[in-house]
């Protein structure tokens, strides 16, 4: 069976990353990278392999072709997202067969859930979200153009869209967190949030003590 082309939208690590899991671990054949034509222009170096979106359009248009937009920030993701959408773009989503997922999993397109993910069922992630390494619980919603980077969600929590949960964040069952939150790594979301929240953990502490003072305590 003839594999399906894909352009991968984005420069950097998470392009990278997403195309090669994408040709190693699904039934996409990577054919390019795309980025616009105005941050070309700003960042040439970038432009040695790199595809101009706008002149891929009519390619991205041909059946069995694909666009999967690799980009991290919320926002800048959505804008894309919502050009490739009225264009009539078909989207690719990637779920690694290294996930835990089950089959009544609801997810939307240009998604993307990496290896270590652990989805319970009744889950449902909406468009342009990306998951890595994440832990849902049951009945969880992701809304849309959510970045969740490697926290742990308890059961019937819903995200709202825009938010950003770093890593080994912790949110209770039963909450709502509100759209365009920030909850920064390590923190415990214990009640629901609003909108436009941001979150950081004040554990992380440099200690007076060195490591030669203590190690011998812990490395016998």
């Amino acid at each position: 069976m003839e594999k399906k082309k894909l352009f991968i939208y984005g420069v950097g690590g998470l392009a990278d990353y997403a195309g090669y899991v994408f040709e190693n671990d699904s039934d996409f054949e990577v054919v390019g990278s795309c980025i616009e034509k105005n941050y070309l222009e700003k960042n040439p170096d970038d432009s040695t392999e790199t595809k101009v979106f706008e002149d891929i359009q009519d390619k991205l248009l041909q059946e069995n072709t694909f666009l999967f937009i690799a980009v991290g920030n919320n926002l800048i993701r959505e804008r894309i997202y919502q050009v490739s959408n009225q264009k009539g773009f078909k989207m690719a989503t990637y779920i690694s067969s290294k996930a835990s997922t089950w089959e009544n999993l609801e997810i939307g397109d240009n998604c993307f859930i990496g290896e270590g993910s652990v989805i319970q069922p009744f889950v449902k992630i909406g468009v342009n979200s990306i998951l890595f390494g994440a832990r849902i619980g049951h009945h969880c919603q992701i809304r849309d153009h959510v970045l969740l980077s490697g926290p742990t969600i308890g059961g019937n929590v819903r995200i709202g869209n825009f938010s950003f949960l770093g890593l080994n964040a912790v949110v209770l069952q039963n909450l709502e967190i509100g759209p365009k939150n920030i909850i920064g790594m390590g923190v415990a979301i214990k009640a629901s949030t609003g909108e436009g929240e941001v979150y950081s953990s004040t554990t992380f502490i440099k200690r007076k003590v060195k490591f030669d003072d203590i190690s011998k305590n812990y490395l016998n």
